[in-house]
């Protein structure tokens, strides 16, 4: 009898261990071959799968942002208001090695998706993803401070400009920009906006 193979959870499992493979030996070492090597699959597996390397990296892209919203979806259980949505950026900062090496192959992916129109579609897709999950926490939050906090698309935008900028700086800077300094910076512009700062701080690493 043939066996049964998901065809899911495989690619699921080759672009985990695309994640891995960079994590650890950088964008350019993350050959197919060591990509296959790490997942415990033939080269010829990964062909039928993927298109080349670049169509691994959107699969590993995709995932990091999967784990990233399972693990904010987690950890929002019980929480309202400022509360919830300090949490949901503090848990989106860039503070972990896994969590890195998304930025670092995002990163990559901006300079290819300016001469590339579905490449740039799919970025903004990601975008409009964001604003979706993060705008009802905003508005959820601004019932705490009604007249101190703008509209909430432009501070959700604002939000997710500074998680993106946050993200080049880790990515081509981690040593200067440790967990500390990103919570203390992500603080600094959620008091500036006028959410309350009494809400917990730090959290689960951006895959």
């Amino acid at each position: 009898m043939p066996k049964i193979v998901d065809h899911a959870a495989r690619r699921r499992e080759i672009a985990e261990a695309c994640l891995r493979v960079v994590s650890r030996s950088g964008l350019t070492a993350a050959t197919t071959r060591e990509i296959a090597k790490e997942a415990g699959v033939s080269h010829g597996i990964i062909a039928h799968y993927f298109s080349g390397k670049d169509a691994i990296l959107r699969a590993a892209l995709q995932r990091s942002y999967e784990v990233l919203a399972e693990r904010i979806d987690l950890r929002l259980a019980g929480l309202t208001g400022s509360s919830a949505l300090r949490r949901a950026v503090f848990d989106a900062l860039p503070t972990g090695e896994e969590s890195r090496t998304g930025e670092q192959i995002e990163l990559a992916f901006w300079a290819y998706a300016m001469g590339d129109a579905q490449l740039t579609e799919e970025r903004w897709q990601s975008y409009a993803q964001s604003r979706e999950r993060l705008e009802p926490l905003v508005r959820d939050a601004r019932r705490d401070n009604p007249e101190g906090i703008g509209d909430p698309a432009e501070v959700t935008d604002a939000l997710i400009a500074l998680l993106d900028g946050l993200g080049v700086q880790v990515a081509l800077y981690p040593e200067r920009f440790p967990p500390e300094r990103l919570h203390a910076v992500a603080d600094a512009a959620l008091t500036a906006f006028g959410f309350p700062s009494d809400a917990p701080r730090g959290g689960a690493n951006r895959p």
